[in-house]
């Protein structure tokens, strides 16, 4: 009997144990799925080093040498055309004659308006002085004066339609296409030639939009250069003109459009291929420093940042960094990043603030 007893109460001490540990595991387990969920588990990443980067990077671009303006001149009157003195690629002086039609007509019409305007001239003139004398009406000289305003706006029809017999060069121009020839009848509208105003030699170049980001907030830190392969030896200036903020909805870039400095090369022709230089000037106390593109990370648009890897604690944290531009398959970081610092060259979308990551050793 004494033996029973003492069994059991060996085995109720045996099983409350069992129960105290099973507890005590069960919080271990607990605890360290916490600590996991908390922690995650370190993973292995690519790092590289920040380097020190030139103070002028550059970017070349391919752009199109354009006129200031294209213009398609015409007659406003029909007409035979009896001189077209002019041919494709002739430079004229502003005033130049470019084109005339046969007057004939026009001077009759210009004569027959004149007498016109000579006898309403007359007829009001009589009036007013019978009307001065007491022996005229008020109607027939309001008849005549209502005559002569009708007769001096037809002869200043006919003499501007005489005016429009003639087309003559509206600036300093080179032809670009002569669509009409002498002794050919035309029409009003109907194009005569075209000029190309090539006082101001525009070049037009696409930029992506990351370039174009900077060139539109950063311009003065930009120098533009062009050079021409038609032109060898000649290198101009480019001043920026206008900036299309409308993309391209295809390529996605955008359109800017600068101007030769000074008299350009009389070897340059509109259409011509232009190489277009544009090089950033880094400022700052740290200057740049250039990181693979695959170190950014995109996901905090618009504000760009790369994670830091802190080697003392081998943990990462992200850091918001401004971009310059890019250069092959580096970008340029102008601030927040200095030169000799571990910044995480990919996988930073596993990654949180303060976790612990292995270098990959590859």
């Amino acid at each position: 009997m004494n033996y029973a007893k003492t069994f059991m109460r060996t085995t109720r001490s045996l099983g409350l144990m069992a129960v105290l540990l099973g507890c005590i595991g069960t919080v271990s387990i607990a605890q360290e799925q916490a600590a996991n969920t908390a922690f995650p588990e370190a993973v292995t990443v690519p790092l590289t080093e920040a380097v020190s980067a030139s103070a002028n990077v550059q970017r070349v671009f391919v752009g199109r040498l354009e006129p200031l303006r294209v213009v398609d001149l015409a007659f406003q009157v029909p007409g035979q055309i009896l001189e077209l003195p002019v041919s494709a690629g002739d430079r004229l002086e502003k005033g130049a004659l470019i084109a005339s039609l046969d007057v004939a007509d026009f001077e009759l019409a210009v004569a027959r308006a004149q007498a016109s305007f000579d006898l309403a001239t007359s007829e009001f003139k009589r009036a007013e002085e019978l009307a001065n004398r007491g022996a005229g009406s008020e109607a027939r000289l309001d008849s005549a004066k209502a005559q002569l305003a009708q007769a001096e706006v037809a002869l200043r029809e006919a003499e501007r339609r005489l005016a429009q017999t003639m087309i003559e060069a509206p600036f300093d121009a080179l032809v670009g296409r002569i669509f009409a020839e002498a002794f050919s009848n035309t029409t009003p509208a109907a194009p005569i030639v075209r000029l190309q105003d090539v006082s101001e030699m525009r070049v037009y170049i696409s930029l992506p939009e990351e370039v174009a980001a900077l060139a539109r907030t950063r311009a003065a830190d930009f120098s533009i250069t062009a050079t021409f392969p038609a032109a060898p030896g000649y290198e101009a200036g480019l001043i920026l003109r206008e900036f299309v903020t409308e993309a391209d909805p295809i390529a996605q870039t955008y359109v800017v459009e600068f101007a030769i400095a000074g008299e350009p090369d009389p070897r340059l022709l509109p259409g011509m291929t232009a190489n277009v230089t544009a090089g950033l000037e880094v400022s700052g106390e740290t200057g740049g420093v250039l990181v693979p593109v695959s170190a950014v990370d995109t996901t905090s648009a618009p504000e760009p940042r790369v994670w830091i890897f802190d080697g003392s604690t081998q943990t990462v944290a992200p850091r918001m960094v401004r971009l310059g531009l890019p250069r092959e398959n580096a970008i340029m970081v102008l601030e927040g990043l200095t030169a000799g610092e571990r910044v995480v060259s990919g996988g930073w979308w596993k990654l949180i603030d303060g976790m612990i990551v292995r270098p990959d050793a590859s």
